[in-house]
């Protein structure tokens, strides 16, 4: 459900992350030697030219070394032909608006359908505008892609050196995260939170087995560190799946909590709990996730939509008052926009910009008086990103402050400003008119099919629960096409949440429209629950050649055209207003879910 917004939160300080420093200081070094080392050259603007590369080391900070190494080469390598499009784009004055569009609309896109972390599209968006400001330079584009490509390189090899110290640091604490989930939802399993904590729980076990399985090589080390982490992460899913199996006025077994607690704290592992050899559910593909993406109502698109029309509508804004860098425009309008998220935090995102721009030209208009030069100019852009990086997960709002220093910083190339007064008045002038423009599009296009989407998702999660029923009631847990359906049936079902969070909070119409099918969301969800816990009980029985045995306890005879048939009727009352048919017999151990989401559906029609 959409959180309300509230003031305090805007001057709210999260708690601090003991492992923030190092992220903030390989970012700050990656932003500042460029820097320097273009000073030295006696060509610092070539120095400032490669810090664009350097935001390279923002990214990619969970994940695994070997996949990090691939995912942060293609950003670096990104980096250097937007900039070389943007100035290939701003020499001839005209491209500079349809190009930033093209580009801010694919990031935005696809950094949303591949799941890219923050600063995701924003950067890419800031980094082809401000090439089209180089335009008018004597530069060759071939000479800025180099500048760019040579501080991107550099912040990669940054990135890496941490393979030398922890080779497997990513991997541990995706799993540690996993087990602080499960073990609150241990806790928390038998009290009105726990239909949010078993979804906070199958999330961070979705997210470990991401990074221990879909960011991984194929077949690890059988005996090494990646295949033990394996090992504790399916006893976690083992661990949840018996608790969501278990009656809720059920006591959690004691060694279940000390187990889930020592892969919490990585103690010792009892050396005959798992199987090492067993392979994982399997991956969701990039190509998979692009074409989930590309459909009307995904948020992937819905997101490329409004980042498309906000800077077009910037850049034309821009154009049309001739606003000196008014790219700094259209990157406030993208950034209100790229994350996709829901009305109050948009707003809340909005304030703390403009508040926080407003702040940090105090700080700005202070570092061009004092006009650092040389070595200090550097040293400079070292601290303020520094500061920026430690505070941006504790409160944005404080961060930008910082961001609207360093940023200034940067676009005086070193140089002293004759005019600080007015250079300062531009950025807050373009923050503003960005922002403005930004929650102008979120609050025409943020309602758009969105109702729709949480139907479709509702359809797709349905159909992938019958695949799974099939699978299972033939006792068929492990074979590659049941991990296939079992992966692809987590997935969906993470997704629906997602449908229905963007669909409450991007209009008071929408919400309205979206409510109704709230316990049928939730309905949906225990099913998908009770099924995969089932899964995980066949798949272990397994290796004992007891997944048949199994399977006919659970689902009978007939369990798997009981289940498609139960669906069937429940697809076509919501999908024709049909009425339910009378209860069908059903497995046991989905009796009540089945029931529940039935009895969802009805209240769904009452309420249309």
């Amino acid at each position: 459900m959409e959180r309300a917004f509230q003031l305090t939160s805007l001057f709210t300080l999260n708690k601090p992350d003991a492992r923030r420093w190092p992220i903030a200081l390989r970012a700050a070094v990656a932003m500042g030697v460029p820097a320097a080392i273009g000073w030295v050259a006696g060509d610092l603007p070539a120095g400032l030219m490669a810090t664009i590369g350097g935001f390279t080391a923002v990214y990619g900070n969970d994940r695994p070394f070997l996949n990090r190494a691939m995912h942060l080469g293609a950003i670096a390598i990104s980096f250097a032909l937007v900039v070389m499009i943007g100035v290939a784009a701003g020499s001839t004055g005209w491209l500079t608006i349809p190009v930033v569009t093209v580009i801010a609309t694919a990031a935005a896109f696809l950094c949303s359908a591949l799941k890219v972390s923050p600063p995701g599209a924003y950067l890419f968006t800031l980094a082809v505008a401000a090439g089209t400001a180089m335009g008018a330079e004597d530069l060759a584009w071939w000479h800025v892609g180099t500048l760019v490509f040579a501080g991107g390189a550099f912040a990669w090899t940054l990135h890496m050196a941490g393979a030398i110290f922890a080779p497997r640091g990513p991997e541990v604490l995706a799993l540690k995260s996993a087990a602080r989930a499960v073990g609150d939802f241990l806790t928390a399993a038998a009290t009105p939170r726990a239909d949010a904590a078993r979804h906070q729980a199958a999330a961070a076990l979705h997210l470990a087995w991401t990074v221990l399985v879909s960011q991984q090589p194929v077949q690890p080390r059988p005996n090494g560190t990646l295949t033990r982490l394996r090992a504790e992460g399916r006893e976690l899913h083992m661990i949840f799946a018996e608790r969501v199996n278990a009656a809720p006025s059920e006591p959690v077994p004691l060694v279940n909590v000390e187990r889930v607690r020592a892969i919490a704290e990585q103690g010792p592992r009892p050396q005959d709990v798992t199987d090492m050899g067993h392979i994982p559910l399997g991956r969701v593909s990039g190509w998979q996730l692009l074409k989930e993406s590309a459909r009307p109502g995904a948020q992937a698109f819905e997101i490329g939509l409004r980042v498309a029309v906000a800077s077009a509508v910037s850049g034309l804004v821009g154009w049309a008052t001739n606003v000196e860098h008014a790219y700094w425009i259209t990157a406030a309008a993208v950034l209100m926009l790229y994350q996709g998220l829901d009305r109050a935090t948009t707003l809340q995102r909005a304030i703390q910009r403009v508040g926080g721009t407003l702040i940090g030209t105090v700080l700005a208009g202070g570092v061009l008086f004092l006009h650092p030069e040389g070595l200090w100019f550097a040293v400079a852009i070292v601290v303020l990103q520094f500061i920026i990086e430690m505070l941006v997960p504790r409160n944005y709002g404080l961060a930008v402050v910082f961001i609207t220093a360093i940023a200034l910083t940067i676009a005086s190339g070193g140089y002293p400003v004759t005019d600080i007064s007015h250079q300062i008045w531009v950025r807050a002038e373009d923050t503003i008119l960005g922002c403005a423009i930004g929650i102008a599009v979120f609050m025409l296009l943020a309602k758009r099919g969105m109702t729709r989407a949480i139907s479709r998702e509702l359809f797709r999660t349905w159909g992938a629960i019958d695949l799974v029923t099939q699978h299972l009631a033939a006792g068929d847990a492990d074979t590659t096409a049941a991990r296939s359906a079992r992966r692809n049936l987590q997935h969906h079902t993470i997704l629906l949440l997602q449908s229905f969070d963007a669909a409450v909070g991007s209009s008071m119409e929408s919400r309205a429209a979206a409510e109704p099918l709230w316990p049928a969301v939730v309905a949906t969800q225990r099913l998908v629950y009770r099924l995969l816990a089932a899964a995980w009980r066949i798949d272990s029985a397994s290796a004992m050649g007891e997944n048949t045995a199994l399977a006919r306890e659970l689902f009978g005879r007939d369990g798997a055209a009981q289940v498609h048939n139960a669906l069937v009727g429940i697809i076509s009352a919501l999908n024709k207003g049909a009425a339910l048919p009378s209860a069908p017999d059903v497995p046991a151990f989905l009796e009540a879910e089945i029931r529940l989401l039935r009895s969802s559906i009805v209240s769904a029609s009452n309420r249309a």
